[in-house]
C-alpha cells in the first residue's frame, strides 16, 4: 500500500529534523539549542505515532518548548 504525499512529507520532515538534531563536531551549538532541537524531534515522533501529522506538528512545538526549558 503506497504512502500518501502528506505522509511522505511528514516522514521527510521528521528525518530532516533528526539529522539536524545530531551533534556535528564542526558546529559549536549551545546546549540549549541542542536540547530544543532534540525535544522537537522526540515530540514530533511521539506526536506522529499518537495522532498522525497534526500530532507531529503539535508534538514538535511542545517538545521544543520542553527542550528549551530544560535546566541541564
Amino acid at each position: 500500500m503506497p504512502f500518501s504525499t502528506k505522509s511522505q512529507a511528514t516522514a521527510l520532515a521528521l528525518l530532516m529534523a533528526a539529522i539536524l538534531a545530531l551533534p556535528l563536531p564542526a558546529e559549536a551549538q549551545s546546549k540549549r539549542t541542542k536540547n530544543t532541537v532534540g525535544g522537537a524531534v522526540v515530540g514530533a515522533g511521539v506526536g506522529y505515532l499518537v495522532s498522525g501529522s497534526d500530532g507531529a506538528k503539535a508534538g514538535a512545538v511542545v517538545g521544543a518548548i520542553a527542550g528549551y526549558r530544560k535546566k541541564r
